[in-house]
C-alpha cells in the first residue's frame, strides 16, 4: 500500500510538471466539489475530489491523474470518474493525464441513447 502511494505521488508530480510544460497554469490541487443526489425524492450531498484545477488561456479544466492501466477511458472506473467530474465541476472540460506515458487527453461525453 505504501509503495502504491509513493508511486501515485511521483506520478502526480510528473503530471503537474507536464501540465505546466504544456502551458497549463495550476490553479489548485486536490480540488473538492459537491453534488446533490436524489434517491426516492430524498436529497443527499456528496463530495467529489479531483487531482487539480488548471487554466490554459481563459479555459479552465478539471484534471484526473492516473498511472498504469487505469490511465485510459477504456478502464470503466476511470471513465465513470471522469463523467462524474464533467457533471460536478463547472469547467470547459476534463483532462486525463497519463503520468507514465506523459500524455494529456481532453475528455468529453455525449449521451447517445
Amino acid at each position: 500500500m505504501a509503495r502504491a502511494r509513493r508511486r501515485g505521488r511521483r506520478g502526480e508530480e510528473r503530471a503537474i510538471r507536464l501540465l505546466r510544460d504544456r502551458g497549463y497554469r495550476v490553479i489548485a490541487r486536490q480540488v473538492t466539489g459537491s453534488v446533490e443526489v436524489f434517491v426516492d425524492g430524498r436529497r443527499g450531498t456528496h463530495a467529489v475530489y479531483a487531482d487539480a484545477l488548471v487554466r490554459r488561456g481563459w479555459r479552465r479544466y478539471i484534471v484526473e491523474i492516473k498511472t498504469g492501466a487505469s490511465a485510459s477511458v477504456a478502464h470503466r472506473g476511470t471513465r465513470r470518474q471522469l463523467l462524474e467530474y464533467a457533471c460536478t465541476f463547472r469547467c470547459c472540460g476534463v483532462l486525463l493525464v497519463d503520468a507514465d506515458r506523459g500524455r494529456i487527453s481532453r475528455i468529453g461525453f455525449r449521451v447517445l441513447s
